[in-house]
């Protein structure tokens, strides 16, 4: 039998935490660390007294489970600074909890879902507004700056509010299928719509640009996900994709200065991507992964590893931009098919129920969740970022949840 205190705690998480967690974990880099930790511990505790281990048989939870082995007894020792490893080792464990908590416990139902999903909502119209109101005025509420002419900050005082929100963005969108006064097609149709055009702008603004082209990408899948849904509504949702287009267009036109850091810039980018600065970074990369290929330089070891190949403070970076890259860099193509098999674990276990139960919007939406973060060619913030990587986990937990709730026959 649990203390009180204790039965106390387990109940207030699961009551609170659902609409806590987007403030926590968007808003403060040091309490989203805390706020991943804690959830965590507390579900370890909840798993340990109601002898509630099912979660940890799952497939993905297992190779997890082997990729932080792999980490602890092999990368490490063998890393170029080898306690510094092992502690970035010990405290990666906290990520696939954090998931699992929230897939199998804290958002395993409609209810707390709903919860979670109003409390985004919220917060997430606030940045939208607060980043708006900097691009217009050059200050946020909070009195922050631009970062620069062409980057904004909103709230965050980072140039980060399009990364932030892209990790959540098609979150959101799952509304439509979970509150009842939005799921008839019409209204479905019509609030994801609205919302893909609120994303897209708000990117758009930011200056950001691969978070841009990844959301537009991520759209494109959710249109799919819609037609192949509701063909009976095709005329509206292909109608609701023109107006998306014109809506850009004119948003194209009626601010240049912005097309031009968003949109054209990055194309001028990848057509010169091998003498761009990410190119530059990009080969470093290679050629530290392939100092050590097999089991690499041990975690969080990447800037001092390329230092030793290539003594350029411009070409080594504390991570390379790429989530691949630094996996191949820090533990090798043995770490790298270790994570490759869990990410796949993961695609799986979230997609299959809902393909079974053909339900593909909530597919198309789960897929992009996971596609904005994983899409292997992408230059991005380090994953290992514990601001990022909140959020990366959080939406890995939450399509996990989805899996449940959507790909159950009926659903």
């Amino acid at each position: 039998m649990n203390p009180p205190s204790t039965s106390k705690l387990i109940t207030r998480s699961e009551r609170l935490l659902p609409w806590m967690l987007p403030v926590c974990l968007l808003f403060f880099r040091g309490l989203a660390d805390l706020t991943v930790l804690f959830t965590a511990l507390v579900f370890l505790y909840r798993s340990y007294s109601q002898h509630d281990w099912q979660w940890a048989r799952q497939i993905w939870f297992r190779f997890s489970l082997l990729f932080w082995a792999y980490l602890l007894l092999v990368n490490a020792p063998f890393g170029i600074a080898p306690v510094e490893s092992l502690l970035y080792a010990l405290a990666f464990m906290r990520w696939p909890l954090f998931a699992a908590a929230l897939g199998y416990w804290l958002l395993n139902n409609p209810e707390p879902q709903r919860r979670f999903l109003i409390s985004l909502l919220c917060v997430s119209l606030f940045i939208f507004i607060d980043t708006g109101w900097q691009y217009l005025t050059g200050w946020d509420f909070f009195g922050i700056p631009k970062f620069a002419q062409d980057r904004l900050t909103g709230p965050f005082r980072n140039p980060v509010p399009g990364t932030l929100m892209l990790r959540v963005g098609f979150i959101l969108l799952f509304a439509g299928l979970l509150f009842n006064s939005l799921k008839p097609a019409t209204r479905s149709i019509s609030f994801a719509t609205g919302l893909l055009a609120m994303g897209i702008l708000l990117i758009f603004i930011t200056g950001e640009r691969m978070p841009f082209a990844l959301y537009c990408a991520g759209a494109l899948v959710v249109i799919a996900g819609l037609l192949a849904t509701f063909p009976d509504k095709r005329r509206l949702i292909l109608t609701g994709l023109a107006a998306l287009l014109l809506f850009f267009a004119l948003t194209m036109q009626l601010l240049p200065a912005t097309t031009e850091r968003t949109i054209h810039s990055f194309f001028d980018t990848l057509e010169q991507f091998g003498q761009s600065h990410y190119g530059e970074i990009f080969a470093a990369a290679v050629q530290t992964w392939l100092q050590d290929p097999v089991f690499g330089s041990g975690l969080h070891n990447y800037r001092e590893a390329c230092l030793l190949v290539i003594p350029s403070e411009n070409s080594c970076g504390l991570h390379p931009h790429n989530l691949y890259l630094q996996l191949a860099a820090e533990t090798g193509i043995a770490g790298l098919a270790q994570f490759l098999a869990l990410l796949v674990s993961i695609v799986l276990t979230a997609l299959q129920p809902l393909v079974r139960n053909k339900n593909w919007y909530a597919a198309a939406l789960s897929l992009s969740v996971l596609g904005v973060s994983f899409w292997p060619l992408m230059a991005a913030p380090s994953l290992f970022n514990n601001w990022i990587a909140a959020l990366v986990w959080l939406g890995i937990g939450w399509v996990l949840a989805m899996a449940q709730t959507l790909g159950r026959p009926g659903a």
